[in-house]
């Protein structure tokens, strides 16, 4: 694809689809005109630099009701909405689930606990998003009604930038990253109070369903892997793009997840004996039985996830 479709695709991606092949149609025909029969890159570059930044030239066409923030500030508010909100809700997601789990447990309501902690961390994050969005729309208010009249603040595109657009097929959602941001942290926050947040309670009596030994044995692992799986979602936000080396890491990571949860899930003294004989007494069934089936189900769980994450890794990243 030569920088002209790029420019063109950058484009008609941003307006509604009804109007993407008339307006395809409408700059290839601008573009050559404005390069007559010269059709080298300089020319190009100058054609593309007169058109200016696709984000606006969309804009423009889509004819878009930017009222509050107008047309030359429209796309970086946006782009910085979409980088400054995820990071400002993980944050506070992660914080308030923290926080919250610091607090004693109630080992006989636990739906009440639960639900105690849905809403808290809900307020929370309502409150981050209301806070983080009019900082921002306040901020880009001022700024456009502050600088002179013509110019762009934080514009610097050029046609040259179009060299460093990476296929759309490679490329990694924002939503994606921050699950697996997520997800690491309250994996490790799971772990370490598994004491405390698993157990079986029965008739007034409470014990941990994983004997804390082992878990305490495998923790150095487990934080291993978890600074591991952090460094990795880090990259993939730098990047936002399959690469072959991040998905040979990526790949490295999910092995290396397999073969700890496997270690940890086939210790044959990972369930406590104290809570195996409280269920034994309430319920007449072969509990070790049970056991196995139980943990042989979540390893295979796992071991479908990552393998499908390893997958998508390899085939974005190779397939070009």
């Amino acid at each position: 694809m030569n920088l002209r479709d790029v420019y063109i695709d950058e484009v008609t991606s941003r307006i509604p689809e009804s109007m993407r092949q008339d307006v395809a149609l409408e700059l290839e025909s601008t573009i050559d005109d404005m390069t007559g029969n010269d059709p080298s890159e300089t020319a190009l570059f100058e054609a593309l630099r007169q058109l200016g930044d696709p984000h606006i030239l969309a804009a423009r066409y889509a004819n878009r009701p930017l009222h509050l923030i107008g047309p030359a500030l429209f796309t970086q508010y946006v782009n910085v909405i979409k980088i400054v909100l995820p990071i400002a809700v993980t944050v506070i997601t992660i914080l308030s689930v923290i926080g919250y789990l610091n607090n004693s447990i109630d080992d006989t309501s636990w739906l009440p606990f639960l639900i105690q902690g849905f809403l808290q961390v809900g307020a929370a994050i309502f409150n981050v998003v209301v806070q983080t969005l009019f900082w921002i729309t306040l901020t880009f208010f001022i700024i456009e009604r502050t600088v002179p009249e013509g110019e762009v603040p934080f514009s610097s595109w050029k046609p040259e930038q179009l060299k460093k657009v990476k296929p759309r097929s490679t490329s990694i959602s924002f939503g994606s990253i921050l699950f697996d941001f997520v997800a690491t942290v309250l994996m490790v926050v799971l772990y370490v109070n598994a004491e405390q947040m698993i157990r079986v309670v029965m008739n007034g009596k409470s014990y941990p369903l994983l004997n804390p030994s082992v878990l305490d044995r495998f923790l150095p692992f487990v934080i291993a892997l978890a600074v591991f799986g952090i460094a990795i979602a880090i990259y993939k936000w730098m990047v936002r793009h399959w690469t072959k080396p991040l998905a040979l890491g990526n790949a490295l990571f999910n092995v290396v997840w397999i073969v700890v949860t496997a270690l940890i899930l086939l210790q044959p003294d990972l369930i406590s004996s104290d809570a195996i004989s409280l269920i034994a007494d309430q319920i007449n069934i072969d509990i070790e039985t049970i056991s196995r089936w139980a943990v042989w189900s979540v390893l295979l769980t796992i071991i479908i996830v990552c393998i499908i994450d390893l997958g998508e890794g390899f085939y974005k990243a190779f397939r070009r």
